[in-house]
């Protein structure tokens, strides 16, 4: 079956008549992707493993996203702790630089429970970012 060729719009760091390879991350299998770029349309995607690896490629070399991991500073009564926080789901790549000026800057105050919101919305992404860990007590130990 025959498909129309697929015109991508590509991030600024990729060249229009290019092969790219990208390392799939989707599972376990780890496969290197090769994106065939004429002109700015999509030729071929070869090296897939999985039926996921042509999606992931494709949207690796338009949007890239990550999901963040980092913590945040919990002060609970005289003693702070270090609290593990993850992004609820990837956000673009282009806002992590930024993200992670919000959580360097965020403090809470307080016991925190694993998964409860610890920063809505982060940059406007529509993402959470959400505690990885509980800290329920002024003697927690981490």
């Amino acid at each position: 079956m025959h498909q129309e060729p697929q015109e991508i719009k590509m991030n600024k760091n990729v060249i229009n008549n290019t092969d790219i390879k990208v390392c799939c991350t989707t599972c376990p299998k780890e496969c290197v992707i090769t994106v065939h770029l004429k002109k700015g349309v999509l030729d071929s995607v070869e090296g897939e493993g999985c039926k996921r690896g042509k999606k992931f490629a494709l949207k690796e070399i338009t949007t890239p996203e990550r999901t963040l991991t980092s913590t945040v500073m919990v002060e609970c009564g005289d003693k702070a702790y270090l609290l593990p926080v993850k992004t609820a789901a990837p956000i673009p790549k282009k806002y992590m630089a930024l993200a992670m000026n919000v959580i360097r800057k965020t403090r809470l105050i307080g016991p925190c429970l694993m998964g409860d919101v610890v920063i809505p919305n982060i940059c406007g992404t529509g993402v959470d970012v959400v505690a990885c860990r509980s800290i329920k007590e002024e003697n927690h130990a981490c």
